[in-house]
């Protein structure tokens, strides 16, 4: 295949180039590498644009070989975007048999060599196209771009090969292939936004999610129970509040070390987010100390649900230092809404029942009654 359309080679080029460097600049390792992807689709599109002056065999040769090395970095990079894994073996073997056809097909008919080479990168691109049509949809927004750039540069590819074949006109091939890749450069610039958009997810998530257990932090759970809170007044609905707290949790970190400490952190934060429905929120308020926001439910409901929650944790079977079995077990104090609480008076409600229950003996739940309310009201004015 030959390209004899002087414009569109050179802006192909020079669009290349430009997504190299925006991809080397950005500086991240991601993007960082995706620059080798841009590099070598810019370097293919130079050659056919020098096409005039260099022998026919090394543009047809190093041009096609760039240009599949572009689109397979090119693939890779968005396959670890979308699956968070490489491309499969067999895709490698794909790179591989279509570098083998170039050589193959220099001396065929000009047909059958850009029908062949168009299949072959259109291959290349298959799986790739077909990740992100599936899961465009469901992450960042810039990646609905990036799913339509690879389905259209897909199309084009493959429809360049049946045009081909079937020997239509060649300004109708080379329009086509280089439509092919003006999807693929739009691509590339979609997903550079893609890629800072998960970054800022990614940054905003930190912000509000505790890195070790996976809960909200304590100020995000308190933003979460002010919502509800009003969301309850509204709806005339009520809101539970749960106050957890693992007991004798110093005892494991000084008898097992602080490594084992966070292990048993994160399962009791998992045996408790396995009991939680969608609209419940599983807040770490400090240390060994957990909140649980209950939309639409009452005492009853408040309580049933953190007697599961300790049961489960008794449950347990965790390992100490060594081996040994280790043995945990929490406190809850419950509490439910009134019509004028704020998150912090009802917080404080349910640490005062959590407090009840580690003076009656640990390992328990215990519902702040109405004689608690009244005292903690009584102290909070006094």
């Amino acid at each position: 295949m030959t390209l004899d359309l002087p414009t569109l080679v050179p802006t192909l080029g020079v669009g290349f180039a430009l997504l190299t460097l925006q991809l080397w600049l950005a500086g991240r390792g991601g993007l960082r590498r995706a620059s080798a992807a841009g590099l070598a689709l810019c370097l293919g599109f130079a050659l056919f644009g020098l096409q005039d002056w260099l022998p026919a065999w090394l543009v047809l040769l190093g041009g096609h070989w760039l240009l599949m090395a572009g689109l397979a970095g090119l693939s890779g990079l968005l396959s670890r975007h979308l699956l968070n894994r490489a491309p499969p073996a067999w895709h490698h073997g794909l790179l591989l048999a279509a570098v083998l056809l170039v050589p193959a097909l220099l001396a065929a008919a000009p047909p059958l060599r850009a029908g062949a080479l168009s299949a072959a990168m259109g291959a290349l691109l298959l799986p790739v196209t077909l990740a992100s049509l599936r899961l465009g949809w469901r992450g960042e927004p810039s990646l609905r771009a990036v799913a339509l750039g690879l389905l259209l540069a897909s199309l084009a590819l493959w429809l360049g090969a049946a045009l081909a074949l079937g020997r239509a006109a060649q300004a109708w091939q080379g329009g086509i292939f280089a439509l092919a890749f003006l999807a693929v450069l739009a691509t590339g610039f979609a997903f550079v936004l893609a890629y800072f958009e998960r970054m800022a997810g990614q940054m905003r998530k930190l912000a509000s999610v505790d890195g070790l257990t996976g809960a909200m932090n304590h100020a995000t759970t308190l933003s979460l129970l002010s919502h509800a809170l009003e969301r309850g007044r509204r709806e005339g609905q009520p809101v539970g509040f749960v106050m957890l707290d693992l007991d004798h949790f110093k005892r494991v970190n000084d008898r097992h070390g602080h490594a084992v400490g966070d292990q048993v952190l994160k399962a009791v934060a998992a045996a408790t987010r396995a009991r939680l429905r969608g609209s419940d929120v599983l807040g770490r308020l400090g240390g060994e100390e957990f909140g649980l926001v209950l939309p639409a439910t009452g005492e009853a409901g408040a309580r049933h649900l953190a007697e599961q929650v300790r049961q489960a944790v008794e449950a347990l079977e965790l390992r100490g230092d060594g081996g040994q079995p280790l043995r945990v077990t929490l406190s809850a104090g419950v509490a439910e809404a009134a019509r004028d609480d704020t998150p912090e008076t009802l917080m404080h409600l349910a640490d005062k029942a959590l407090y009840q229950a580690k003076q009656r003996g640990r390992n328990r739940v215990v519902v702040a009654d109405d004689w608690l309310r009244h005292s903690t009201l009584q102290s909070a004015v006094g």
